[in-house]
């Protein structure tokens, strides 16, 4: 009767029929599990983890099952590293895949991607793991830099599951990184499709059809984006971006706004609102470029904006000392971005036909199998801004 009323979602009429059945059978490690099992449903997590370790009390052997709730509830609890003891403890009872995962979960939280790793390797090692778990050791594989293992992991899970929307989110990413736009969308319909309301399918759809130079639909993904994270500053910020690409810098820079207002210390969305400001002929554009020097100093695609700036505002010698900075700062890198220096070497060519003397080249440009467009696209015949 217990397990039919907490099926039913009425978790207190629950707690009192295992209640009865502790009295009755007060050796039976049963009702205590199902009792902590309600209270942990309720996320009265501190009685939950106290219920559990009663029941693993009465237990005549370990029980994995028993590990594995009290591994949740010391996470909840904020006992982290007691989290992590009854997960090993999990595994060692035998938990399987359940146990192997939710130990690398607690430990990626604790910020052990090397054990978190391991654990990943061990469970897929020894057990038939699914989809859920090939995609996590994917997207784990993915952040610590090994591509072509997350490539095969995330492949895996999509294979047994299609609809996985964490492996198509992953792969997705893979993909817009490396140019193959069409892959990528293909991926994000998929995970929409499961998941329609996801915001970071949104939001990724929308820069992919922005690459795609597909205007309108990129600006209903990413607005759908922010609409449905609305304190999220990455939303914020992507549609931002869009609006300026578009040609609306006073949108664009209301949504940038509300990015910095959730992440003020963030350089790149204080160097977009400089654009924006500028675009609107609005002189608080020098303070929000002056801001975003003060946060990333040493960043060159962050120079070589403000030393724009200074040359379409006419101090070109304040524009000739951000090009030598940022010359400085491209030579320092082992492989400088190409396109910047290409930027750079425009720059500095057309403060040199101003009548400016520099005293720094820039880099060369370091030759790739896939050279950069040095085609200037079309302008696009958008609609104004509503100012």
């Amino acid at each position: 009767m217990g397990s039919v009323l907490a099926d039913a979602g009425r978790l207190q009429e629950a707690l009192e029929r295992y209640h009865s059945c502790i009295r009755l059978y007060p050796q039976d490690p049963e009702p205590l599990k199902q009792v902590a099992k309600c209270l942990s449903r309720q996320q009265r997590f501190q009685l939950s983890h106290e219920a559990y370790i009663e029941a693993d009390k009465l237990t005549k052997h370990p029980d994995p099952d028993i590990y594995c709730a009290l591994a949740e509830c010391s996470w909840n609890i904020g006992e982290l590293e007691r989290g992590v003891e009854w997960a090993r403890s999990a595994v060692q009872a035998g938990g399987g895949e359940r146990a192997a995962s939710l130990l690398a979960r607690l430990l990626l939280a604790a910020d052990d991607v090397p054990g978190a790793m391991a654990a990943y390797d061990q469970a897929l090692s020894s057990h038939a793991c699914g989809a859920d778990t090939l995609a996590a050791a994917g997207a784990l594989r993915l952040r610590a830099g090994d591509p072509r293992g997350a490539f095969q992991l995330l492949g895996a899970a999509l294979a047994q599951q299609p609809t996985q929307h964490a492996a198509a989110l992953a792969l997705a990413a893979m993909m817009l990184q490396h140019k193959d736009v069409d892959a990528a969308l293909a991926r994000l319909k998929a995970a929409l499709t499961a998941h329609p309301t996801c915001v970071a399918a949104h939001a990724n759809l929308g820069l992919a059809l922005m690459a795609k130079k597909k205007y309108i639909a990129a600006l209903t993904c990413l607005q759908r984006a922010a609409w449905a994270a609305p304190l999220s500053a990455r939303a914020a910020h992507n549609l931002g971006v869009a609006l300026l690409v578009c040609k609306r810098p006073a949108s664009a820079f209301c949504r940038l706004a509300t990015a910095a207002a959730l992440q003020p210390f963030q350089p790149y969305t204080v160097l977009l609102i400089g654009i924006a400001l500028e675009r609107l002929g609005d002189s608080r554009a020098d303070a929000a470029y002056s801001r975003a020097v003060a946060l990333a100093g040493d960043d060159p695609l962050i120079r070589i904006n403000m030393a724009g700036r200074h040359a379409r505002a006419g101090r070109l010698a304040e524009a000739e000392d951000e090009a030598a900075l940022t010359a400085e700062l491209l030579q320092r890198e082992e492989r400088p971005d190409a396109q910047l220096t290409s930027s750079l070497a425009t720059l500095m060519a057309l403060l040199r036909d101003a009548g400016v003397e520099l005293s720094r080249q820039p880099p060369e440009i370091p030759k790739d199998d896939d050279e950069p467009a040095t085609e200037v696209a079309e302008d696009e015949h958008l609609a104004p801004d509503e100012v």
